[in-house]
């Protein structure tokens, strides 16, 4: 199944649903003719140097089956030779026309027990609707390039050869470009930016064995069932930054809720809590932040992101809300981003989601208009999707 279920009013944003169910080698060559067909991906965007291709294949082997089987799909799909040396297919780009990073990513996500649905995660993605030439080269540079967030997908996979039954929001690798997502364990993964690493955050991607920032997410997916076994992969799986820090939220279907962020020690830190309660948006919460910090825009719109979370929860570690007054907190703060010279809508909050784990079902508003001068963006009514591995 390849549908489009949601297109913005202003022409923004078009999201499709792709259910895809068989071997991992088919998943991939499904997911290959997508690229190639929608997105214009060819095949000599899946070269690299050859010591770099034998390395990331041996480590696929080896540790991620999965992916190795996937990216056979993904070579046969563009006609390519996995026996070919220069041949990465490890996953497959789209939207990516620059060797370069992508815009700002501002998030907001909490996690709480609810009266009504079980433990909730609800999660604001905020992005903006600049291609990758006008974030490296400036806005108009060239006119044809497609916004980065303009297409993303609700993948629905549903392996029958190795790996849990998966549903993400996906974007920049169709393959293992994980947004944020749940799997049939109830085990739900979202990601955000750090923004107040003091390594820079711009420079060509990395290409490495091992796990990327999206990467891991895919890997937790398919292969983890509780926050401790996430917990494991953060702390013993080979993984390296390709764009820019990024920090995770992971939560099971008993409710144990975990914090994964990378330190200067180029290790991953973890915080686990079993009480369903935790909230981040993009700065650090497991050191202190310099003082300097505080005066970076990105930094303190993350910390008064974050304020307003935990007034609207209140100071009662153990006062249940349900899951729609969690979507009513999340909506305060969305985000709508302008330019201040011309007025220009720059970004915002492309979608706001409620991974209810308990019954593995997903309720999901997506972006609709930037709103009123000044406020949130206008959001969809909630669509409505449920993760059934049988189905």
């Amino acid at each position: 199944m390849d549908e489009i279920v949601y297109r913005s009013p202003d022409e923004r944003l078009v999201v499709r649903h792709v259910r895809l169910r068989g071997g991992n080698d088919a998943i991939g060559e499904s997911l290959g003719h997508i690229a190639r067909s929608r997105h214009r991906v060819a095949a000599p965007d899946l070269l690299l140097p050859d010591r770099v291709v034998q390395a990331r294949r041996a480590w696929a082997v080896r540790h991620y089956p999965e992916l190795a089987a996937r990216g056979a799909g993904i070579a046969r799909a563009f006609g390519l030779d996995t026996s070919d040396p220069s041949v990465d297919a490890l996953g497959v780009g789209h939207h990516m026309s620059l060797p370069a990073p992508p815009q700002v990513v501002g998030c907001s996500v909490l996690t709480a027990p609810t009266m009504d649905a079980g433990i909730v995660v609800q999660r604001n993605f905020d992005f903006g609707f600049l291609s990758l030439p006008d974030v490296v080269l400036g806005r108009g540079a060239r006119p044809e390039a497609p916004a980065l967030l303009s297409e993303p997908y609700l993948m629905e996979v549903h392996p029958t050869d190795g790996g849990l039954s998966t549903l993400f929001m996906c974007a920049f690798d169709l393959c293992n470009g994980v947004i944020d997502g749940m799997n049939e364990a109830g085990l739900v993964v979202s990601m955000m930016q750090l923004v107040d690493r003091t390594a820079p955050t711009l420079g060509p991607p990395g290409i490495e064995p091992g796990l990327n920032e999206l990467e891991v997410l895919r890997f937790i997916l398919d292969r983890c069932r509780t926050v401790e076994d996430a917990q494991r992969v953060f702390t013993e799986q080979q993984w390296y930054r390709s764009w820019m820090p990024r920090h995770y939220l992971v939560a099971d279907a008993e409710g144990v809720v975990m914090m994964a962020e990378p330190g200067d020690d180029n290790t991953m830190h973890t915080v686990v809590k079993r009480d369903g309660s935790m909230r981040s948006t993009n700065h650090s919460l497991l050191r202190r932040l310099p003082d300097a910090w505080e005066n970076d825009p990105e930094v303190r719109g993350s910390l008064e992101r974050l304020e307003v979370i935990d007034a609207s929860l209140g100071a009662d570690p153990d006062r249940l809300v349900t899951a729609d007054q969690l979507a009513h907190i999340a909506d305060r703060v969305a985000v709508s981003t302008r330019c201040p010279r011309s007025g220009d809508v720059l970004g915002g909050t492309l979608w706001s989601a409620s991974y209810r784990p308990r019954s593995r079902a997903l309720a999901i508003r997506f972006w609709s208009g930037p709103g009123t001068a000044g406020g949130g963006p206008d959001l969809s009514p909630e669509l409505h999707f449920r993760l059934d591995p049988t189905g």
